[in-house]
């Protein structure tokens, strides 16, 4: 387990967030020096991609005047801070800030693929920044999908507020069981449609705890 901080702000990260990484970066594929270099940077630019994500999260929250953390664990991370004190609109320039950073990030990795020659000339420095916007790019999308709990279902939820926390819910189902078919048709991996369905039961539960209404 890795600690240090970054803006004063605090950061943990977990053991399981390095495994995740190199299983999705190839791990059970690295069978020479070559594809070990190509995972290492996979995980360096997955890494600081998700950590920036966490940074703009974090940022905003300090903005806001509240103590916040960061923790990268598997398949992602959160930046925590008190619960119940944020209106509805800071809960949604709060979620908003880490997928808008890490755009940016994305296109701050495509521009200088494209315009430094140093960088498209040298075949590792090619690979991390390809990988870098990629996952930048990837991880964004993903987490503007109106599904609870990733960031398009906390933005939704904090546009529709809790009393319309049903339509909220039948929304993640059923992005969540289309999103997981479709990810698995394009990239024939069971990690993402298993977390979805994971996301899709969880808001079936308390669908039912709400009464369905």
């Amino acid at each position: 387990m890795i600690r240090f901080s970054i803006f004063s702000i605090p950061v943990e990260i977990q053991p399981f967030f390095w495994i995740t990484l190199a299983l999705i970066g190839g791990a059970f594929d690295a069978d020479s020096s070559s594809a070990l270099l190509q995972m290492a940077l996979f995980i360096i630019a997955g890494t600081i991609s998700i950590l920036v994500h966490e940074l703009g999260h974090a940022l905003t929250i300090r903005k806001f005047g509240l103590p916040t953390s960061i923790t990268l664990q598997a398949f992602g991370g959160f930046a925590a801070y008190p619960s119940g004190i944020l209106t509805r609109k800071q809960s949604f320039l709060v979620t908003a800030a880490g997928p808008v950073i890490q755009l940016l990030l994305a296109l701050i990795a495509y521009q200088m693929l494209d315009h430094l020659p140093t960088i498209y000339t040298n075949e590792n420095a090619t690979s991390f920044f390809s990988t870098l916007f990629a996952i930048s790019l990837f991880w964004a999308l993903i987490n503007l999908l109106p599904v609870l709990p990733l960031d398009g279902g906390q933005l939704l939820h904090a546009a529709l507020g809790p009393a319309r926390i049903h339509i909220t819910l039948w929304i993640t189902i059923i992005t969540a069981a289309v999103g997981g078919v479709s990810m698995f048709l394009m990239f024939h991996s069971l990690i993402f449609p298993v977390i979805l369905g994971m996301y899709a039961f969880q808001a079936f539960k308390a669908l039912q705890e709400t009464g369905g209404r």
